[in-house]
């Protein structure tokens, strides 16, 4: 078959795969279990890296990546949502799966399926891009694999996972409550269900103070230790649109002037967690030499996370969609860019806590320009966000006006635009898709 018939049976298939969210089911993961070891446990083929927590996670997953690719292993990435395209969620060394390989993987599970009784419609979305990666992970011999859990963590569909070698958390805050709980413990206990005997645990110095002893309580009943950083100092040396540069040092690493292609102050406390994370592996004689960490490190692009889409007018975006990653959007943008007039353009679901978000965000704003994401089900009307928005400011500062679409609410923006103003787009990475699909480069195709 030519490259365009392949794409299009792939695209078929897709849309016929059980497109429900079935996270909320408490039976999900015992399933997954059986379908896992009817595949032949195909994650016990490679080395695993199992990363959960609310905000953080692509960004760390993407460094850890980068750095054993620079040793030279051969990576599987498993990491959601995608921006452009859905088989980004499976990556091979940074190439996406391609369109055959995703349908012959497809092909080879079906029937394992049958002999369980079960159909392909049994098995939801994200639940089969899961097994796809896993079984592709195995054909490819491939010998790392960071995989992102996707919501929470005991019934997500990467709880299915045997013995990870390390389990990662990134920071833990206040998202997803009315599937995960109300509170920060009970989020943290939902995702500690991840860590399992035999693995090691790693997570930042400064997690949230709520969150930390849930962990360790769950390290604890699990017999396995847990490892931050301690007498830590992140220091900035640099810092532009263009990246970073940092010393690190710990009782667990000691680095000067690492080199990251990222930006923002939130990707410090990420880097802080991955050298942890590092110097774990090379405790269990995991080969991570200095060039390589150095190398990988400087080599990670990540789309969505104040990403540049346009230098005149300056135009930035970034993926933020709860409360804390709008704090640290907000912190890193005013520490960037602090002369900048700043103009929002926002767009939310309904079902986050968009008034948190609002409140972070509107102190740091010039103008407000509310958008609609295209997601019929969970958008948030850009007019309900303008009036919250309205409600909240303090007096008539800043100004908030409202855009049917992405592309008119940057039309308005570069119109209202003056040489000292830039323009953030952020609410969603279901916004950065729109970007990308309006044409704006927030990734590059694979």
């Amino acid at each position: 078959m030519d490259a365009a018939t392949v794409m299009a049976k792939y695209n078929d298939l897709v849309a016929q795969l059980n497109q429900a969210m079935l996270v909320t089911d408490h039976d999900r993961v015992p399933l997954l279990w059986q379908i896992m070891a009817h595949l032949g446990q195909p994650d016990r083929y490679f080395h695993v890296i199992h990363i959960a927590g609310t905000n953080g996670k692509g960004s760390t997953g993407a460094m850890l990546a980068q750095v054993l690719q620079a040793q030279g292993y051969q990576v599987g990435r498993f990491s959601s949502p995608a921006i452009n395209d859905d088989r980004e969620q499976l990556q091979i060394n940074g190439h996406w799966i391609s369109p055959a390989d995703f349908i012959d993987t497809y092909q080879e599970i079906v029937p394992v399926l049958h002999n369980m009784q079960l159909t392909a419609a049994d098995v939801s979305i994200f639940e089969w891009y899961f097994l796809i990666g896993m079984v592709w992970f195995r054909n490819q011999n491939i010998e790392w694999a960071i995989v992102e859990a996707g919501l929470g963590g005991q019934f997500d569909a990467t709880n299915a996972l045997g013995g990870p070698q390390l389990t990662v958390f990134t920071k833990i805050a206040l998202d997803h409550t009315k599937i995960l709980g109300p509170t920060i413990e009970a989020i943290a206990r939902n995702k500690s269900k991840i860590i399992k005997p035999k693995t090691t645990v790693v997570t930042l110095a400064d997690q949230n103070p709520a969150a930390l002893p849930v962990l360790k309580t769950e390290a604890l009943n699990q017999g396995v230790r847990v490892v931050t950083a301690r007498e830590l100092t992140m220091t900035v040396t640099a810092a532009d649109l263009q990246g970073t540069t940092v010393d690190a040092h710990s009782d667990q690493f000691d680095w000067s002037q690492l080199r990251l292609h990222l930006v923002g102050r939130y990707q410090v406390q990420n880097l802080s967690l991955v050298l942890t994370a590092i110097a774990v592996l090379r405790q269990q004689r995991v080969t991570l030499s200095d060039t390589a960490v150095r190398a990988g490190l400087k080599a990670v692009q990540l789309p969505g996370r104040l990403t540049i889409l346009q230098s005149a007018p300056l135009i930035v975006a970034d993926g933020a969609h709860n409360p804390d990653g709008m704090r640290g959007l907000v912190a890193s943008v005013q520490a960037l860019l602090p002369k900048k007039r700043l103009i929002w353009v926002v767009g939310v679901l309904k079902d986050k806590a968009f008034p948190d978000m609002l409140t972070a965000l509107l102190p740091a704003a010039d103008l407000v320009i509310a958008n609609t994401p295209a997601n019929p089900q969970r958008a948030l009307p850009a007019e309900l966000l303008a009036q919250t928005a309205t409600d909240l400011r303090a007096g008539t500062r800043p100004e908030v006006l409202v855009a049917p679409t992405i592309q008119a609410a940057l039309t308005l923006a570069q119109q209202r635009a003056t040489a000292d103003s830039a323009i953030v787009v952020t609410g969603s990475f279901y916004v950065m898709r729109e970007l990308q699909q309006a044409g704006w480069a927030v990734l590059p195709d694979d």
